[in-house]
């Protein structure tokens, strides 16, 4: 059996058949410039098995995504690799895999999940076989586009950042692979090293992550007491009903206008301050999204 058949390429998918590297190597070379290449194509379900190393614990309830692309279509195609070449990087892997498929999504499990149990039976694809040519390669494509989505609980965001550290070996390198700062990697790796019940309570949503990123860098023994520490400091913060507590006979702003202001802040700090500023402030948008999200999605719910 020839290496395209056991990829499962035909005349239904020639547009995507996948090729040798050398072949790709002088395609590289000698052909014609890219724009105009084909669009993604459509292939049934059946074929495409899910990620056995999904970086996603739990799908949770994808009855609004399949709803999406059942009523509205979708929008951005799935990666998918061939079975054979994902087999060739992954080896003894072929229990792992669904039977009877001939390819592996490695971006959009979510989507072709969802999309299986809204009942459809295709889904648009792009065939990309140098998304991995190691197991380790094939990983961080499936993880580096969760993170970026932001679509991993903590935890299981915290995961994906432990394994990509196995492969970049140190967290300044895998910091600057995902384009953020050696701050930011450590405090979610925190989260792995918090006790059983912090992360049942971090799942939960019973405490928050900015916290338990801080919590975690304790021993196990101290992290109750360290978190019970942060929040009765936060709490004195603003006052025990929950309000800010009214500022001391403050000088007024030197300016109303944002922008001077912006200015005047970024001149008192160093570095390291600028950048702890500017992840927190990422952070507080990730969460406000989420928020956002989970209100729009509740809205829907109630007004169907």
């Amino acid at each position: 059996m020839s290496k395209a058949s056991r990829l499962g390429a035909g005349a239904s998918f020639g547009q995507t058949r996948s090729i040798s590297a050398r072949r790709a190597a002088i395609n590289e070379v000698t052909a014609a410039p890219t724009e105009g290449a084909p669009p993604p194509v459509d292939l049934p379900l059946d074929v495409i098995s899910l990620n056995p190393d999904n970086p996603r614990s739990d799908l949770g309830d994808l009855t609004d995504l399949g709803n999406s692309l059942r009523d509205h279509g979708q929008k951005t195609a799935i990666s998918i690799m061939g079975r054979f070449a994902y087999l060739e990087g992954n080896p003894g892997r072929e229990d792992d895999l669904e039977p009877g498929t001939r390819y592996v999504v490695i971006d959009g499990n979510s989507r072709l999940a969802a999309a299986r149990d809204a009942g459809l039976t295709r889904i648009k694809v792009m065939l990309d076989d140098s998304l991995g040519g190691n197991a380790d390669e094939i990983l961080e494509s499936a993880l580096v586009a969760n993170i970026h989505r932001q679509e991993l609980n903590h935890l299981d965001e915290a995961r994906a950042l432990e394994q990509l550290l196995g492969i970049h070996g140190t967290q300044e390198a895998l910091a600057a692979r995902l384009h953020r700062s050696q701050g930011w990697v450590s405090q979610r790796l925190a989260l792995l090293t918090l006790t059983p019940a912090l992360k049942e309570k971090l799942q939960s949503g019973e405490e928050s992550a900015a916290n338990l990123r801080l919590v975690g860098k304790k021993k196990p023994e101290e992290q109750e007491a360290h978190l019970q520490r942060l929040k009765a400091a936060r709490a004195k913060k603003t006052g025990a009903a929950g309000e800010p507590r009214p500022a001391a006979a403050s000088a007024p702003l030197p300016s109303a206008d944002p922008h001077v202001l912006t200015a005047l802040i970024i001149a008192q700090l160093d570095v390291p301050a600028r950048r702890k500023l500017t992840e927190l402030l990422v952070d507080y948008k990730i969460e406000e999204s989420k928020r956002m999200r989970a209100e729009q999605a509740e809205g829907a719910v109630s007004g169907a």
